[in-house]
């Protein structure tokens, strides 16, 4: 009887099992997900994830084929259903938070069964959905102009289409190709002024900055947004209060151009 006893344990051990979903996957639905709630992603982001993080674990392959021993498969149910709550909880600030959560970003305790590579995983989805310089670039000046947009109608009521036609565009478009708007986002691109870390320890004050300030700018009213200076909340984007002042003066500028359309 006790031979049968100790022969369970090692059958189970020795069994392979299903197909399941892999720490891989489940990290990059999370990842991609949060990335999702916080922009609009390119359609290839979870895919870039799953590569990304499978380069890093192997493990993860023998799960996708069932290649892995039940006690492992149970291990690892555990661990991913643990990502899965986080995830349908909308608990993002691993991967979309602060830069102080960004630091202490961690997978679910559950995953410290994945072994030594558990966190460099979890770091390969964080580093493959990371918004990029250029992506954050167009982001900013979209969500002002926008911004702008909306207050354009709250201040002045809705633009007769003849005024957009003499105009040659919309308010977005008008804000967007404004010198003041065009040369911030051309030098946002140029000189990577949003690039993302490679260590959080090394922190890219501007990106950030920009970060936060996206998060509450539908906080801002409309006169401070048409100020002529940048809102406090969103000071810390920009690298001089020259460059500032010439982005918040583009805003002003297509707003006073817009007002002085309708008086004519």
């Amino acid at each position: 009887m006790r031979a049968m006893i100790l022969l369970i344990p090692a059958l189970l051990m020795g069994c392979e099992t299903e197909p399941q979903t892999s720490y891989c996957e489940s990290l990059c639905d999370w990842a991609s997900d949060c990335a999702s709630s916080e922009r609009e992603v390119d359609s290839t982001l979870y895919e870039d994830c799953l590569e990304a993080t499978e380069t890093v674990d192997d493990s993860c392959a023998d799960a996708s084929s069932g290649e892995m021993n039940i006690a492992a498969a149970e291990l690892l149910s555990q661990c991913t259903d643990a990502v899965d709550e986080k995830n349908l909880a909308g608990e993002c600030s691993n991967f979309t938070g602060s830069i102080d959560e960004l630091k202490l970003a961690a997978p679910p305790a559950e995953c410290i069964s994945q072994g030594i590579d558990a966190q460099s995983t979890f770091e390969a989805a964080q580093d493959a959905t990371t918004e990029t310089n250029d992506q954050l670039c167009d982001r900013f000046t979209l969500q002002f102009c926008s911004r702008m947009d909306t207050c354009v109608v709250s201040q002045l009521g809705d633009v007769p289409d003849s005024v957009w036609k003499e105009l040659g565009g919309t308010a977005l478009e008008l804000c967007q190709s404004s010198s003041g708007v065009s040369d911030f986002y051309n030098s946002c691109t140029t000189e990577a002024l949003y690039e993302a870390e490679v260590d959080f320890t090394d922190v890219n004050i501007a990106r950030q900055g920009a970060r936060e300030c996206l998060k509450n700018l539908d906080d801002v009213s409309c006169t401070e947004l048409l100020s002529g200076s940048v809102p406090n909340v969103c000071a810390a984007s920009f690298t001089s209060t020259e460059q500032a002042l010439s982005f918040a003066g583009g805003l002003l500028d297509v707003y006073g151009t817009i007002e002085g359309a309708l008086g004519d």
